[in-house]
């Protein structure tokens, strides 16, 4: 009795671990996206509609066309996602272009405290 019960627990492990890996995916998408993160975003995108899709399916083992189908999708998604990235480094970098170099001000180069030797006496044993 006890090869089907490791056999069951195994099983429901399983599922269980896909059911936080969706749940985990989905979130990690929201909050990269919420960050600015684009690529990061689209990737964690890409991977919870694969697993959302693997629920779904009615296939024990999906159609290789199915998956061919969703690599290519991801990868458009994913392509989006950088150039999200990119547009916003892009803003980024053409901000910084406007602002002028920060240079010391004159008086900031000679306030260097000069040093005062002092001149210790030694107290009698």
């Amino acid at each position: 009795m006890w090869p089907v019960t490791i056999f069951l627990m195994l099983v429901v492990a399983f599922y269980w671990i896909m059911f936080c890996v969706t749940i985990a995916a989905w979130l990690k998408a929201i909050s990269h996206l919420c960050l600015g993160n684009f690529t990061r975003a689209s990737i964690y995108f890409c991977i919870g509609c694969g697993v959302l899709f693997w629920w779904q399916g009615t296939e024990v083992i999906p159609h290789p066309w199915d998956f061919d189908k969703w690599l290519r999708g991801s990868t458009v998604i994913v392509g989006i996602g950088a150039l999200g990235t990119l547009v916003r480094f892009l803003r980024k970098w053409k901000a910084m272009q406007v602002a002028p170099a920060w240079t010391a001000p004159p008086e900031a180069t000679g306030n260097i405290a000069p040093i005062i030797e002092v001149e210790y006496k030694r107290l009698p044993n």
